[in-house]
């Protein structure tokens, strides 16, 4: 019994070359990110088939407009006099 090679589909391939060039270049996205961020990088460059944020980027997302968050979800952000 032979087992028949199928061919890839476009998007098979297509999402194959883009991993590819993910694993190659994703070292040197993490050396740039240590070069503008410090010791902090892992943060803003996770490791790859990470799923999981860190809490400390989390956090960092909520402190930075808590109110503009807030007021965006209550719709009450926008100015007077403006129709929505």
């Amino acid at each position: 019994m032979e087992v028949k090679k199928r061919d890839k589909t476009a998007a098979e391939d297509t999402r194959d070359r883009l991993w590819t060039l993910l694993l190659r270049r994703h070292p040197a996205l993490r050396k740039v990110g240590y070069y503008f961020h410090g010791d902090d990088f892992e943060a803003v460059t996770p490791r790859l088939l990470s799923r999981a944020s860190s809490a400390q980027a989390v956090d960092e997302a909520l402190e930075e407009e808590p109110e503009a968050i807030a007021s965006d979800a209550t719709g009450e952000g926008e100015a007077e006099g403006e129709a929505p």
